[in-house]
């Protein structure tokens, strides 16, 4: 049985709009209130936070954290991953921890073998393992790293490979637990090298901890992001482990947890630093992973939690949502429709309004991205501009993500590159593509107003990216040569 995916929903309303410009009206208007009701959820999640983060709970002495660091790793430069170690290797006034490497599907040795030999190296903690033909991803490795732990450890703490954590990250984790009964816990993520000019891109990335995770740990309602995780071991055993049938396998396992009544809480203090995506399709690729499986994670439902935390859970779920491919759709076939002559006075109200729509996709991505970015000391103009091309370069794939996801439809996990000689120079067809596009709509005589705004914002994305792939370009050289 064919599936509808996303690319041909967008071929499908195309071509309605030719023949039966009711029916798309119908889906542009479904569209529409789905975009509204994002950004009223958007606001009802600002206004029922307390704007204080959680303290916790008060300790009842379940004695010392005893950690086991897993770090699932495939297909990663070899002195990348060393550099992970390392940094563990120099905690200081750390509890008694564990790190287990779980390298996992990766043929070459030149990969692994260095990595094994440095385990070996830094003593009985660091503890190496390669596996092959492990399925579902990060999270089927981190299931065998969580088989194999230390039965003496109490907490799990999830690294991603590319990660450097602080000398003292492990001190405060344990500082963190002690002081609260929380069975999770979760620090930001942010990025090393982020100098001019990749910094507006690096905001635009920690927007997500700017707003939805304050918000969400105000609210008692913070999920997981997938690094720099330190969760109860006896708490993600008894939820099932890691679900390796998602692509957010993270934020799942964070409302498996708060729909079981477990608590956990957002720590906002830098511990560690990683690698951006390198280049467009990588940054693309990422966006579209965690507007998809947030999304399908937020359609299991939130039975167990109060509306005020199900507010909040869903808030964070549809960070990177938006609807606008069925919105660029009923536009561009609208604009096909008028200029061929055909349905022209059927077709003009579903122009304007899937005109209306992208815009309102524009503005509610893009204003409260500014607003957080101005506020952050050192935000300079050229740093919030790239920011904000950042977001709208990546508009696209959330909305593909989006769509995808209602539609039952789940792309296999693709591994974010973190190896500049693995990094492409092109944005992809879809930009370029909906660049063409929105300037043909600019051509069509008699487009309404609002159909003029959608067809110049549909053709924005493009350049901007053109950018963005830029100052990736710039953050590549910056890593080779540090």
């Amino acid at each position: 049985m064919v599936r509808l995916d996303s690319r041909a929903l967008f071929f499908v309303i195309v071509t309605l709009s030719l023949v039966s410009p009711a029916v798309v009206f119908l889906l542009v208007g479904l569209a529409l209130c789905g975009q509204i009701g994002l950004v009223l959820l958007s606001v009802l999640a600002s206004a029922t936070t307390s704007g204080q983060p959680s303290d916790g709970r008060p300790s009842h002495a379940r004695g010392p954290a005893r950690f086991s660091v897993h770090i699932a790793t495939y297909c990663e430069p070899a002195p990348l991953v060393t550099r992970t170690l390392l940094a563990l290797s120099e905690q200081t006034d750390a509890p008694e921890f564990e790190v287990i490497v779980l390298h996992n599907n990766t043929a070459d040795p030149a990969q692994w073998r260095p990595v094994q030999e440095l385990c070996q190296r830094l003593g009985r903690r660091f503890r190496f393992f390669h596996e092959d033909n492990v399925a579902g991803a990060k999270a089927g490795a981190l299931n065998i790293a969580l088989a194999r732990t230390d039965p003496e450890a109490t907490h799990v703490v999830v690294l991603d490979a590319d990660y450097e954590a602080s000398p003292g990250f492990l001190a405060l984790a344990a500082e963190e637990i002690a002081r609260s009964d929380d069975d999770f816990i979760q620090f930001p993520q942010a990025y090393r090298n982020t100098a001019e000019p990749a910094r507006g891109i690096s905001l635009e990335l920690a927007d997500y901890f700017l707003r939805h995770a304050r918000q969400a740990d105000g609210a008692g309602a913070m999920l997981l992001t997938g690094t720099l995780s330190v969760i109860r071991r006896d708490a993600l055993v008894e939820a099932g482990g890691w679900n390796d049938k998602t692509l957010t396998e993270d934020a799942e396992l964070g409302l498996r947890l708060r729909r079981r009544g477990y608590r956990g809480r957002f720590v906002d203090r830098v511990v560690g630093r990683g690698i951006m995506p390198l280049d467009m399709s990588g940054l693309a690729s990422q966006r579209y992973r965690w507007a998809s499986g947030n999304v399908r994670t937020a359609m299991k439902g939130f039975s167990g939690l109060s509306l005020r935390s199900a507010l909040h859970v869903l808030s964070q779920l549809t960070a990177w949502a938006n609807f606008g491919l069925p919105l660029s759709a009923g536009l561009i076939g609208g604009g096909l429709a008028l200029s061929l002559g055909f349905q022209g006075d059927s077709v003009r109200p579903m122009i304007s309004f899937s005109g209306v729509g992208i815009l309102l996709v524009y503005l509610s991505s893009t204003l409260p991205l500014f607003v957080s970015t101005a506020r952050r000391e050192g935000a300079n103009r050229p740093t919030i501009l790239a920011a904000l091309a950042a977001r709208v370069s990546l508009l696209a794939p959330s909305a593909l993500g989006t769509i995808d996801a209602l539609l039952g439809l789940q792309r296999g996990f693709r591994r974010t590159p973190k190896d500049g000689c693995e990094a492409s120079k092109g944005v992809g067809a879809v930009l370029p593509a909906m660049a063409v596009g929105g300037v043909l709509l600019l051509l069509v005589p008699g487009l309404p107003i609002s159909g003029l705004v959608g067809g110049a914002l549909l053709a924005l994305p493009y350049p901007l990216s053109l950018s963005t792939q830029a100052r990736l370009a710039a953050y590549r050289a910056s890593l080779r040569a540090s």
